[in-house]
């Protein structure tokens, strides 16, 4: 077993040698101090230097900076001089992962860092003081004298370093950083610098309240039933105030699907909950609870239902399908005292034409027939808006099918292709818009089912934000529902990317968010309520997306996210709205309520830091009824 060891830790000596990048030489151009905001004055290793004590190094040579990063930032670090063997260590730090910079003479390092699991012992040669891992180490070599060192992290994933204002480092980088501090490598020396921030701009926005959109109607998912009855009673009283405080009042159903027998009697029976593919995972998902849809619907909420897989005895039956639909509805309607307030024909299993043009017209024909007229139709939501848009005509071009279609629909997982350059899924998004804006869409299922994303870092959460914002401004979306909003699985990756909340067993078999993924959903969904009508933004800053919605008697929620480099500052403009209260989400805050002028800087104007969600509005929350 030990031989084994060795030899394992040998050949994985040999891999890191192997991803050791080979020395580059680099030609750097003369630095010209661009214009910038905040500077900050940093000499380190000047008058005594002691290192005696724990750590064996001085107090003047290192700094650590206060403040923690926002979610995107750009830091310029300018070498005035540096004295004797002195170099510069830079650390960059997050939650679980992170990376160095070194600058020694004219040689530039750069390595990435990760230790949130003790898995790293494994793989290393030897265990260190702490679970670690390096990798994608890089050496260059420079033709003359390094005087500054740029780095940013933006709203595509970008990790970019600059030396002297040339880009040396351009690579993807998905965990959340939020400290940094400064190191002297070598024994004698001084290093003047300074520290650099971006400017400050400013952004004029003017919202249109005669200039309105579509009218809202909700904001949910599903809330997995055998999650829900895991959670303790106190647990169950915490998750209807998390459903109320953001608003989550739709209950996207899963039902029995293709377990459902003939006799349609075991909607609600637990042992027909199936497991989804979730890691190492156990019966989670397509089971009904009545019970839960009937508290869902006091509170003023609404249950929204379809299949995914049929079971087997429908066949190519349109009346046995319409039966079926029906038949959930008039349980629907026995169990909770209302029917579903929608049905969608089928989720991301597609029918062809011919089959289209039998089952939706049996189907609204079975509603009506069966006393069910109020309850709307929402079409075939595809996997992704390609496949959505593929299909459509299945739908648009046959008006004895569209005519009786309430909602367009569809799931946004081709998203994911676009997540390091997100505004080339705006062309998707105007083509579906073009092919079924005569009918209220339904974002009907989002979150990352990717494999190469599944990490809970708020960028992740901050890029399903711009995904919101796009909906509501490009697709004009009246509902937007996330994947689950409650789930039980182990594997946390599974509950971090797929839903909002998870039920913890470490704390009581209570709801708890399962990432940041919740907080940026929170910022539009808290205070933006059913009813409420969109209305038109001019903004003149593209990395400022803002969205306004308008209620009765002086009501109305502005939603701004910031996914620039630098702080802006917002003038606004939005007759006869007065706000009362600012929410900001971001990496430290969540859905954080404080009074407006921690975040003014002057009569309509408004502070918002790179990466942050600011909500202004003066729409209380829901309460329990």
């Amino acid at each position: 077993m030990k031989k084994k060891l060795i030899t394992a830790g040998i050949l994985t000596l040999l891999a890191c040698v192997l991803c050791i990048q080979a020395a580059e030489t680099v030609e750097l151009p003369e630095w010209q101090t661009p214009r910038r905001g905040d500077s900050e004055k940093i000499d380190l290793g000047v008058g005594q230097v002691d290192r005696r004590g724990w750590g064996s190094y001085s107090p003047n040579e290192r700094k650590y900076f206060k403040d923690v990063l926002p979610a995107l930032f750009e830091r310029t670090l300018v070498l005035e001089s540096v004295g004797g063997d002195r170099g510069i260590q830079w650390v960059f730090t997050g939650p679980r992962a992170g990376f160095d910079i070194s600058i020694n003479g004219r040689k530039f390092t750069f390595c990435n860092r990760y230790y949130d699991s003790f898995g790293y012992n494994i793989v290393n040669s030897e265990v260190g003081k702490y679970p670690h891992y390096q990798f994608d180490r890089k050496e260059i070599d420079v033709d003359s004298e390094i005087k500054a060192i740029t780095v940013s992290i933006d709203h595509k994933f970008s990790l970019t370093i600059a030396l002297n204002g040339k880009e040396v480092i351009s690579k993807t980088l998905l965990e959340d950083i939020r400290r940094h501090q400064i190191r002297l490598t070598g024994k004698d020396g001084e290093v003047r610098s300074r520290m650099l921030q971006p400017e400050r701009c400013k952004v004029s926005v003017e919202v249109n309240p005669k200039k309105t959109r579509q009218t809202m109607l909700g904001w949910g998912g599903i809330a997995t039933p055998t999650a829900y009855w895991e959670l303790s009673k106190e647990g169950k009283k915490r998750w209807w105030e998390y459903v109320c405080d953001y608003n989550l009042l739709c209950q996207r159903e899963y039902p029995a699907g293709g377990v459902l027998n003939e006799q349609m009697d075991n909607w609600d029976r637990k042992d027909v909950a199936k497991a989804h593919y979730y890691g190492d995972n156990f019966p989670n998902g397509e089971v009904s609870d009545f019970n839960y849809n009937k508290i869902i619907q006091e509170l003023g909420g609404f249950v929204m239902f379809e299949f995914w897989d049929f079971p087997e005895w429908i066949g190519d039956d349109e009346n046995k399908y319409a039966a079926a639909m029906v038949k959930y509805c008039d349980l629907a309607k026995k169990r909770t005292g209302s029917p579903p307030r929608i049905v969608g024909v089928q989720n991301e299993v597609p029918m062809d034409e011919g089959k289209v043009k039998r089952f939706v017209p049996a189907l609204r024909k079975a509603l009506d027939k069966a006393g069910h007229q109020s309850v709307r139709i929402h079409s075939h939501n595809a996997p992704t808006v390609e496949l959505s848009i593929s299909r459509a005509a299945r739908y648009t071009d046959n008006p004895e099918v569209w005519k009786v279609i309430d909602y367009g629909a569809a799931n946004m997982y081709d998203y994911q292709k676009y997540l390091v350059d997100p505004d080339r899924y705006d062309e998707k998004l105007q083509q579906w818009h073009e092919l079924v804006k005569d009918k209220p869409f339904i974002s009907t299922e989002l979150c990352i089912n990717s494999r190469h994303y599944q990490v809970d870092s708020y960028r992740m959460a901050l890029a399903m934000g711009q995904l919101y914002h796009k909906n509501l401004t490009i697709a004009d979306a009246v509902m937007i529902c996330y994947c689950w909003t409650l789930m039980n699985t182990e594997q946390p990756s599974f509950g971090a990317s797929r839903s909002l909340f998870v039920s913890s067993p470490e704390n009581g078999f209570f709801p708890v968010p399962s990432s940041r993924q919740l907080r940026v959903f929170g910022a539009y969904t808290r205070r933006i309520k059913e009813g409420m009508q969109r209305c038109e933004v001019e903004c003149d800053n593209p990395d400022l997306l803002v969205t306004a919605y308008k209620g009765s008697q002086g009501k109305g929620t502005l939603v701004a996210i910031n996914r620039g480099l630098a702080p802006a500052e917002i003038s606004l403009k939005w007759p006869l709205v007065k706000f009362t209260v600012a929410e900001i989400a971001d990496p430290y805050y969540e859905n954080h309520p404080m009074s407006l002028d921690r975040v003014m800087s002057g009569k309509n104007s408004y502070r918002i830091a790179p990466g942050m969600i600011l909500t202004l509005t003066n729409v209380e929350l829901n309460s329990m009824r």
